[in-house]
């Protein structure tokens, strides 16, 4: 896939194969669980670059705009993530997952 910015951008690397690249961190959260047995997943964070998927925090913050609109926006800290957030709501990889799988 093309990623066409780098904020959202997201990948699933498995343990052997070739990467697959995500512009969106919803889509990728939502592809997550047929992969996950042989793969780990990388979510892209401003300033930072890539950084695994599971020490990340994530929020929607007003107004984001993401590749395929899940508005779903990868922080490196709860802190940074709870100052964005609409509503103060943060994150874990497992909640955006779980989610993902509940608006497939």
């Amino acid at each position: 896939m093309l990623v066409s910015t780098e904020r959202g951008a997201a990948e699933i690397v498995p343990v052997d194969g070739d990467a697959r690249f995500y512009d969106d961190v919803g889509c990728m959260a939502a592809d997550w669980t047929a992969h996950a047995a042989d793969a780990r997943a990388f979510v892209q964070i401003d300033g930072r670059g890539w950084v695994d998927a599971a020490s990340a925090f994530y929020a929607k913050p007003e107004g984001a705009r993401t590749a395929m609109g899940s508005g779903v926006v990868a922080f490196a800290t709860a802190a940074d993530a709870r100052a964005a957030a609409r509503n103060g709501d943060v994150s874990g990889f497992d909640d955006v997952v779980r989610a993902a799988g509940a608006h497939r």
